[in-house]
């Protein structure tokens, strides 16, 4: 296993996050980042808030940004094979704000931990922050029916992703909170007495995580570093403190960590027919992608595992036709020829409005031409 997950207590689209986004993309060898929305996917204003995280990878990271949209539990086979569909593809996935109760009951029912194992365990990148990294660990604090509908304080079970990497744990961001002024938000908003009492119930320890700051446990270098504007507590029968820019060894995190241990969980490989489908697509060769789809399909039978990587592969082939397989500009290619045969004829005869019209026709399209000395060219700009 040689990926990493990054947890963010908050701040995860300020400045002071940037360069953690970057090693996590740079470690995965990606420039994608795939956005899961579901934590927020309540909220009236999901769609901006989805406009502003992927402005800021665009803009901070030149990254590009895909989302895989999951909002509520009332999707159809084909929205959910597409969810599924991008994560199974991705290196590199962030989820961050929202609630986590309604995150959780959503991705458990579609098997999502399995999936962002996977990406762990293929080199890639798992970046949660805010709510969606309380999904992660063992148990979940369930902080709006605590901290706003005043339910008792309770866990939920989380998805576990952590254990099943081998780092079994709850995570707690938002550690350090302080928004409350004269009563205690920190803790997740719970506090910590309201804290205290739940831990008699955790067979694991706590990963607390402050706000404007990030745990990146790579499970590679085997390291658990510190970055951003504050520490990272590792709770069990005591605390251990990291400020940040420091490191420590997983093997001791874990010690530190305590608690009853379960095994490592191995994630399912990524098979042949998936891995060779992506560079396919990149390189537009429908003969490749048809042979990645019939490898697939003798597979399909042996596992439900094999079955799932099927309809991901099916999907991503649809969603890449729907832009077409061939080049843009072998699509176009013969018309442009022919009106730039045409603007020859008409320069030739020193008819230059005709060629004038032609040239402003074509760069008002994307198409922007060029005379050189050995011939006219051109180039598509847009699709």
């Amino acid at each position: 296993m040689s990926g990493r997950v990054i947890v963010m207590g908050s701040g995860e689209l300020a400045p002071g996050l940037v360069a953690t986004h970057r090693a996590g993309l740079e470690g995965a060898a990606t420039d994608r980042v795939v956005v899961l929305d579901t934590p927020y996917g309540f909220q009236e204003n999901a769609d901006q808030l989805t406009e502003r995280i992927a402005g800021f990878f665009e803009t901070s990271l030149r990254a590009t940004v895909e989302v895989a949209s999951l909002r509520n539990e009332h999707a159809s086979t084909v929205e959910l094979e597409r969810f599924v569909a991008k994560i199974r593809s991705a290196r590199y996935v962030f989820s961050g704000p929202g609630s986590p109760s309604y995150a959780l009951r959503i991705w458990s029912s579609v098997g999502l931990a399995p999936l962002l194992q996977d990406i762990v365990q293929a080199g890639g990148t798992v970046t949660f922050a805010s709510a969606a990294s309380l999904a992660l660990g063992r148990t979940t604090i369930p902080v709006y029916e605590i901290y706003k509908v005043g339910e008792a304080p309770h866990w939920l079970p989380g998805m576990d992703i952590m254990s099943g990497l081998g780092f079994p744990c709850t995570v707690i961001p938002h550690w350090n909170n302080a928004e409350g002024g004269n009563h205690d938000t920190s803790r997740c908003y719970i506090g910590e007495r309201r804290l205290a009492g739940l831990l008699d119930a955790l067979d694991v320890g706590v990963l607390g995580i402050d706000e404007h700051t990030a745990a990146t446990i790579d499970f590679g270098e085997g390291r658990l570093s510190v970055a951003g504007a504050g520490s990272v507590t590792l709770r069990s029968a005591t605390d251990i403190v990291l400020p940040t820019g420091t490191s420590m060894d997983t093997g001791e995190a874990l010690r530190a960590l305590g608690g009853r241990h379960r095994p490592l969980v191995a994630a399912g490989a990524r098979r042949s027919a998936e891995m060779d489908l992506e560079p396919a697509l990149a390189q537009r060769d429908p003969g490749a992608v048809l042979a990645a789809l019939l490898d697939a399909e003798a597979e399909a039978h042996t596992s439900e595992e094999a079955r799932s990587a099927f309809r991901s592969m099916l999907v991503r082939v649809v969603d890449e036709a729907a832009d077409g397989l061939i080049d843009p500009r072998d699509r176009i290619a013969a018309f442009v020829d022919l009106l730039l045969a045409v603007r020859d004829s008409a320069r030739s005869t020193n008819d230059y409005a005709t060629a004038d019209l032609i040239r402003s026709g074509l760069t008002s399209r994307g198409i922007e031409v060029k005379d050189t000395p050995t011939g006219t060219v051109w180039e598509l700009r847009t699709g």
